[in-house]
């Protein structure tokens, strides 16, 4: 399976291939993105949302989820290829945040 950041798969789909980061192209920021467990090419009961904005808003950043509702097969995810956590990109968007609530 080839991945671009334009090209829409489903959950299943990125766990078969490997691929923990995704995001949904419409989110507005462009750090914003899950991070799926993978077990045995499977895709584990929870996602881990991450976004700059979590931190300020739920004071934690992931936010990890029970998934059992999320429809696996929807080719509605494409590759997260943007800043992650750890990343300077991302520790700035947080303090961007900070205070705002």
């Amino acid at each position: 399976m080839t991945t671009g950041t334009n090209e829409l798969m489903s959950i299943s789909d990125a766990a078969k291939a490997g691929i923990a980061l995704l995001r949904d192209p419409k989110w507005a920021h462009p750090c914003a993105h899950l991070k799926i467990d993978i077990l045995d090419g499977l895709p584990g009961p929870w996602v881990h949302l991450y976004d700059p904005y979590n931190l300020e808003c739920s004071g934690r950043d992931p936010v990890d989820m029970l998934c059992i509702q999320m429809d696996y097969d929807a080719k509605e995810w494409a590759q997260h290829t943007g800043p992650t956590s750890d990343s300077v990109e991302y520790r700035a968007a947080q303090a961007a945040y900070a205070g705002l609530r």
